[in-house]
C-alpha cells in the first residue's frame, strides 16, 4: 500500500504528501538526492532494486507521484521498473509536459501505475491523476487521497478517505498532511496510512513543499515501531548531481 495527498494555498504554493508502504523483504530506500537531469536540478530519493523513485520535485516547482495499481492487468514480457517513470519525467517544466512526455512513451513495458503531476499553474481543482491499466492509459480529476494497495485496497481506501475527510474540518490545513500521513490505529493497522502488516510495513514519508522561490523535499524513515529513525530535508540546487546516497 501507498498513499498520496496534497494541499494547495493558492494556486503558488503547495505541499504534497507520500507514504510509502514496502515488503519487508525489500532493500531500504536511497536518501533523496539532488540530481541534475536534462540539465534541470532535481531532488527524489532513490529505490536501489529498480533504480527510479515513487516522488520527484525540480527548480521548476514541478513535482511528480506515483503509485502502483494493482487492480490494473500486468502487461506481458520483460518489464522495466516503474519507478524509472519518474526519472523520465522528473525535468518537466510544467505539469503539461509531464502529460505530454506521458502520452509520448510506450507503457507496454511498465506494470500499471497511477500518476499524479503537480506544479504552481494548477489549483487543486485542476489536479489530474493519469492511470496505466496495463492497456490503456486513462485521465481523469484528482482528489485527496490517494490509496494503493494490492490486499484490502477498497476497506484501505474507504479508511483513508474518512480520515482525510474528517480530518479537513477539524484541523488547520498545514498540519492536515502529517497529521493523516503520521496517523496509526491500533484497532487496524492494516487500514491505517502509517500501516503495518505482518508482511508489509510503511517505511517512509516524504513531503515536499513547493512555492515560486523554494522546493524543498522533507524525507523521514520509520522503524517497526513507527519511530523515525532518519530524517533529512533537501532543496533543489545548482550545484554537480550526488550520483550515491546512503542507505537509509
Amino acid at each position: 500500500m501507498c498513499t498520496l495527498s496534497w494541499v494547495y494555498h493558492g494556486n503558488t504554493h503547495y505541499e504534497v504528501y507520500f507514504n510509502r508502504d514496502e515488503q519487508r523483504a525489500r532493500l531500504p530506500a536511497i536518501e533523496p538526492q539532488n540530481l541534475i537531469i536534462d540539465g534541470v536540478n532535481c531532488v527524489m530519493p532513490i529505490d536501489p532494486v529498480g533504480g527510479g523513485s515513487w516522488i520527484a520535485t525540480n527548480e521548476h516547482g514541478v513535482t511528480i507521484c506515483l503509485l502502483n495499481f494493482y487492480q490494473g492487468d500486468t502487461p506481458k514480457g520483460e518489464l522495466v521498473s516503474r519507478g524509472m517513470i519518474i526519472k523520465r519525467l522528473a525535468s518537466s517544466s510544467s505539469s503539461q509536459m509531464v502529460e505530454r512526455r506521458l502520452l509520448e512513451m510506450d507503457l507496454s513495458c511498465f506494470a500499471p501505475f497511477t500518476l499524479v503531476p503537480f506544479d504552481t499553474r494548477r489549483s487543486a481543482n485542476e489536479s489530474v491523476v493519469w492511470t496505466w491499466n496495463g492497456s490503456t492509459l486513462v485521465r481523469s480529476h484528482a482528489t485527496a487521497p490517494i490509496v494503493s494497495a494490492a490486499m484490502h485496497f477498497e476497506q484501505a481506501r474507504e479508511f483513508r478517505v474518512t480520515l482525510f475527510d474528517a480530518l479537513t474540518g477539524s484541523i488547520e490545513r498545514d498540519k492536515l498532511g502529517c497529521q493523516f500521513h503520521h496517523t496509526h490505529d491500533d484497532a487496524a493497522p492494516h487500514l491505517s496510512p502509517l500501516m503495518k502488516r505482518d508482511d508489509a510495513r510503511t517505511v517512509s514519508f516524504t513531503s515536499v513543499v513547493v512555492s515560486p522561490n523554494q522546493q524543498t523535499m522533507i524525507y523521514r524513515s520509520f522503524d517497526d515501531d513507527h519511530k523515525i529513525d532518519f530524517q533529512s530535508s533537501l532543496q533543489c540546487r545548482n550545484h554537480d548531481a550526488i550520483q550515491q546516497g546512503v542507505f537509509k
